[in-house]
């Protein structure tokens, strides 16, 4: 099985090769691994508050955009119980696709649909309206189903840093943001309905976040931001162990807020730093994340380092480390995350809004329960 994984790849690299060779004025893409960034949802709100509407025809304030991801993966898992068989598996198909609709509807109003593949499911992952003020008054409102803006989740890797899976939200919600210097400062709020509540308590819109996102000059942005509901996260959530509502919703015996801090640093034109850290304010009680029979308090947290070079205009290289704590219960053998995570990444420009990546992630669990190597490639097209 190796050696087919092997061969695959060495095919892979021998095609992008061919292709390079026979253009190469292409760069790299600016999105790797389908990684939503804070960065994204700001500048968004730059084009809006900045375009006029001019065309009273529909289809002259439309936008059509997409992405297409294939992926062939190698996972190794060795784990430490000689009770317990080590596996292997791998595979290959299209791991995402995102159909993307922008309409400027008049001056100040936009609506923003998203519609993705992943998993074998067909969904709505993004769809909301944005109301924008103007270059001189430069609030606005994001209302509907959207990322709220936890966290920066910026990466170099195909793989999704430990930070986006702990901390990440896709949920239904009002944000209303206003912005000081024009690109200087961010400031946002927002309220939305999380999917854990206390118990007892009704469903109800009882989530709140508030970020603060800072650019002083180009290449430099770093920010804070606060969320009442970490457990309510998208990840986080199928860990909580007391299911009600017909698995709709769960309950915990008080709601636990995070918080996430993290700065992006650009340099030189060929350099790029990320770091960032997200964690729990609080413990969560015994048995209330991962496994009821849990005897500890839990209070997850996550970092993630990245440090990203660009050798030529269409090859960039990265590094990352990254882990938690309390990130699972190695008694039960259920984790969300890993203590430690390190590993490297190659991105390709094969062409203009091509990116072949080859990644490499090892992923140390807690208390040496299993250790996980796992090699990916990844072809991505946007248009």
């Amino acid at each position: 099985m190796k050696k087919s994984i092997v061969i695959m790849v060495v095919a892979m690299f021998l095609v992008a090769s061919t292709c390079l060779a026979q253009d190469a004025t292409g760069g790299t893409a600016d999105r790797t691994g389908g990684v939503k960034s804070l960065e994204d949802r700001i500048e968004r709100l730059e084009d809006a508050i900045g375009r006029d509407v001019e065309s009273e025809k529909w289809y002259d304030r439309i936008q059509i955009s997409g992405l297409a991801e294939v992926e062939a993966g190698y996972n190794d898992t060795d784990y430490d119980d000689p009770a317990t068989e080590d596996e292997t598996s791998s595979d290959v198909d299209l791991a995402t696709v995102e159909l993307v609709v922008d309409a400027a509807i008049v001056d100040h109003v936009d609506a923003h649909v998203m519609v993705k593949y992943e998993e074998d499911d067909i969904f709505v992952d993004e769809g909301f309206i944005t109301l924008s003020g103007t270059e001189q008054f430069p609030a606005y409102l994001i209302a509907g189903r959207q990322y709220i803006p936890f966290g920066n989740f910026d990466s170099h890797f195909v793989t999704d840093p430990t930070t986006l899976v702990l901390g990440e939200i896709n949920e239904g919600a009002a944000v209303a943001g206003y912005r000081f210097g024009g690109e200087l400062i961010d400031v946002s709020i927002g309220a939305f309905n999380g999917r854990v509540d206390e118990v007892g308590e009704d469903d109800t819109v009882d989530s709140f976040v508030g970020a603060v996102v800072v650019s002083p000059f180009e290449g430099v942005m770093f920010g804070a931001s606060y969320m009442s509901n970490l457990a309510g996260s998208d990840s986080l959530s199928e860990f909580v162990t007391d299911w009600d509502r017909d698995g709709e919703n769960n309950n915990i015996s008080s709601i636990v807020g995070g918080w996430s801090a993290f700065v992006t640093v650009e340099f030189l034109e060929r350099f790029k730093v990320i770091g960032e850290y997200v964690s729990a304010l609080d413990e969560f009680e015994p048995g209330e994340l991962y496994d009821a029979a849990d005897v500890e308090k839990r209070q997850p947290a996550a970092w993630n380092v990245e440090f990203g070079a660009r050798l030529i205009d269409t090859v960039e290289v990265a590094a990352r480390y990254g882990g938690s704590t309390d990130g699972g219960d190695s008694v039960s053998g259920e984790f969300l995350l890993p203590e430690s995570e390190y590993g490297a990444v190659v991105n390709w420009g094969v062409f203009e809004s091509t990116n072949l990546a080859f990644e490499y992630l090892r992923s140390e669990f807690e208390n040496d329960f299993q250790t996980t190597d796992t090699f990916t490639v990844q072809l991505a097209v946007e248009f």
